[in-house]
């Protein structure tokens, strides 16, 4: 049997355009190419958690749009079930406009719609699976009350709780005492915490940013830092991860496939450097493909990686 992964979240409709150089304010510039994919941090996630092998249910919100249908297709055709993903009459489907220069740096613009209309009906409908699963991961791409809501239920069913904070959006101090995981990158770190890398060498500036997270009552802290890895905290146990060494073509998944790596790596009960050794590999590998839930890979692709840059984790 596998194991069990939720995840709530958004889900959209990605639209993304490739040029040698991203525009400045009131720029035009000439694209080298445009395409349509399925995103959303959510979603992502659960296509990575779903390739890696785990039983992986999505729950959120489409509108009853085309791009509706396109999402759900999407990530129910990676093995995502979505029998808890709700089709909204009122509101449409979220979508982000992505750009992306030749280095694979991007910005984004972001319009939630249906994301941010998610109830307590939706999420209560989950709970039977809620109650047998290994690990609960949810982001902010949501309504901040179910953000909240989620882990509430999770904590109380028993789930292993994440929360990949993402947007860096104010959460209410109670959210913390919730979160068994928490997995902020370097910006969203600091927003949070007022404390800047720029200010401190790196290893002061990761130990005290986790700290931060612990004092309000985080258990875990995981800091994703793009080029330079990722760093594992939680009072105890401190492990710094180099990340690969590879050329980026687009990043736009590459955190949420760190994500859903590293909550399957948690739902297994691996070793915290054995889950984020495979994040860090989901990520990479996602970052060599434009889009979203196209460039993440499968368990084997990711295994293949991992034994040709490392030898195989143990």
């Amino acid at each position: 049997m596998s194991t069990k992964i939720i995840v709530l979240g958004s889900i959209n409709y990605d639209i993304v355009a490739k040029s040698t150089r991203l525009p400045n304010i009131g720029e035009t510039v000439e694209g080298t190419s445009i395409d349509m994919y399925v995103g959303g941090k959510g979603s992502n996630q659960a296509v990575q958690a779903a390739m890696l092998g785990a039983q992986t249910f999505f729950i959120g919100s489409t509108g009853s749009d085309q791009q509706g249908i396109a999402v759900r297709n999407g990530i129910s055709s990676k093995g995502v079930d979505i029998r808890y993903l709700n089709i909204s009459s009122t509101y449409r489907t979220g979508c982000a406009s992505i750009f992306i220069d030749s280095s694979g740096d991007n910005k984004l613009v972001y319009a939630p719609g249906s994301n941010k209309t998610i109830t307590q009906d939706i999420v209560d409908a989950a709970l039977k699976d809620i109650a047998t699963a290994e690990v609960f991961i949810t982001q902010n791409e949501i309504n901040s009350d179910m953000v909240y809501y989620g882990l509430k239920k999770a904590r109380a069913a028993g789930a292993t709780t994440v929360l990949n904070p993402a947007p860096a959006l104010p959460l209410d101090k109670i959210v913390f005492k919730l979160i068994d995981y928490i997995t902020p990158n370097e910006t969203e770190s600091e927003t949070y915490t007022g404390l800047l890398r720029s200010n401190m060498k790196l290893d002061d500036w990761a130990r005290k940013n986790a700290e931060w997270f612990l004092e309000r009552g985080v258990k875990n802290v995981c800091i994703t830092m793009g080029e330079k890895g990722s760093y594992f905290y939680n009072g105890k146990e401190e492990i710094y991860l180099d990340a690969f060494k590879i050329t980026p073509v687009d990043t736009t998944a590459a955190g949420d496939s760190f994500n859903g790596g590293f909550a399957y790596g948690i739902a297994n009960k691996w070793p915290i450097q054995k889950c984020m050794e495979l994040g860090n590999a989901c990520g990479a590998l996602a970052s060599l493909t434009i889009g979203a839930q196209n460039s993440i890979c499968s368990f084997d692709e990711v295994m293949n990686f991992l034994t040709n840059q490392r030898g195989k984790i143990t």
